[in-house]
């Protein structure tokens, strides 16, 4: 019996290491260099590829369905083809995503406007290094009238990006992107 748990032991070990060395972030001087460019010059955008959802059943009926677009499943939702975009100017910041989940709250029914858009100054806005991945974390709140939005955007050297927007009226949803630079003459 003590056999059987010393290999126990020494597999979570193994595991554990090999955990801890999968979560070093290697990234060039100049990658991190334009990556602090941008941020100090706040005028970049988020496209998203991916909407990656809170799993629920409702979710899950649809992607038994195949309502969902090829490549896809009721926790991870790719939106090649759509305008999904988190773009920050100055202290100004829009978005226009696509949204996938359960409303909690009822709230005006608008079918131009199901996604999540909201566009206006910043509340609260904070970005911050980020030393475990040597780039930064952003966190603002914004309302568009109807919702309020906590937003947490993580940018990364490597230009991939990720963020989570938690709203008063839906369930919470994370997209994941390419961190590009924004200049207004691209509209």
């Amino acid at each position: 019996m003590r056999k059987i748990a010393r290999y126990i032991i020494g597999a979570l070990a193994l595991f554990a290491m090999g955990c801890a060395s999968g979560s070093k972030v290697s990234a060039t001087p100049a990658e991190i260099e334009a990556l602090d460019n941008l941020v100090a010059n706040q005028s970049f955008e988020i496209n998203a590829r991916w909407a990656l959802p809170m799993p629920s059943q409702a979710l899950n009926s649809i992607s038994n369905a195949n309502l969902l677009p090829i490549g896809s499943n009721a926790s991870r939702i790719d939106l090649t083809g759509n305008a999904s975009y988190l773009r920050m100017v100055g202290d100004r910041v829009e978005a226009d995503l696509p949204y996938f989940g359960e409303r909690q709250m009822s709230g005006g029914y608008d079918p131009q406007r199901t996604g999540i858009q909201f566009e206006g100054m910043a509340e609260n806005l904070k970005i911050e290094p980020n030393t475990k991945t040597k780039g930064y974390t952003m966190r603002f709140d914004i309302n568009n009238g109807l919702e309020s939005y906590q937003v947490i955007a993580q940018l990364m050297p490597s230009r991939s990006s990720s963020f989570s927007i938690v709203s008063s009226h839906r369930t919470q949803i994370r997209y994941q992107g390419i961190l590009s630079e924004y200049s207004e003459e691209e509209d």
